[in-house]
């Protein structure tokens, strides 16, 4: 989505519009997955990498994980079958290597144009993630010729601290230190009805994928 709002941005200023504003809480993804290897609490041997943004910033930016860390990921789209041939491409490989296997949506070299866009718009700032605190550089902040476009400078936004609600241990389940099932709430208090945190909320959340396809009483 960054790319349509830098786009959206410029297609504003082209036009002259003073009522139009935009609070960016946009994240990119190296910094955090290096935070993690990094942290070192588990012994992480592949990535499955998202194969959205890879449509935008295509395979070599990945290229750390193997370079740096020896470690492989694969790239993949959001449906079963997609998830479970990178899984199987990652068993598979005999040496650390970034592979795409959405091939028919991510190109090696990504979107230049795309990523042009934003370049335009936006430059790298600090960022908060759900168990990892604030990463620097692992933002997107407006640089200063769009400040008028900036709705955290134009009506001084402060997002706050981000607190997870009592007794939530999703930052530890997204880390991949605890199993979902290990939370006092998973099933009881939190549920896919009744979500207490992040990790509970739509198919794509940790929490929700362990509720629905193991379980709680397991």
């Amino acid at each position: 989505t960054a790319p349509t709002v830098a786009a959206a941005v410029l297609e504003a200023r082209q036009r002259g519009l003073d009522n139009f504003s935009v609070l960016s809480l946009h994240k990119t993804m190296p910094p955090p997955l290096r935070a993690l290897l990094d942290l070192g609490e588990t012994p992480l041997q592949g990535f499955v990498l998202p194969g959205h943004v890879s449509v935008v910033t295509g395979l070599d930016c990945y290229r750390f994980l193997a370079d740096d860390y020896g470690v492989g990921g694969v790239v993949t789209g959001f449906a079963a079958h997609d998830v479970l041939r990178a899984l199987i491409q990652l068993l598979q490989m005999d040496e650390p290597v970034i592979a795409n296997e959405y091939t028919r949506a991510v190109r090696p070299e990504g979107n230049p144009v795309a990523r042009g866009v934003l370049d335009q718009v936006f430059e790298p700032g600090d960022a908060d993630w759900r168990g990892l605190g604030v990463i620097p550089g692992s933002g997107l902040r407006f640089k200063d010729e769009f400040a008028a476009f900036d709705a955290a400078r134009r009506f001084a936004v402060d997002p706050g601290e981000a607190l997870e609600p009592a007794g939530c241990r999703c930052g530890e389940v997204l880390r991949g230190v605890l199993d979902p099932a290990e939370c006092a709430l998973f099933g009881t208090r939190c549920t896919p009805e009744d979500p207490v945190g992040a990790c509970m909320v739509s198919s794509e959340g940790a929490c929700a994928a362990r509720y629905r396809y193991r379980g709680f009483d397991d």
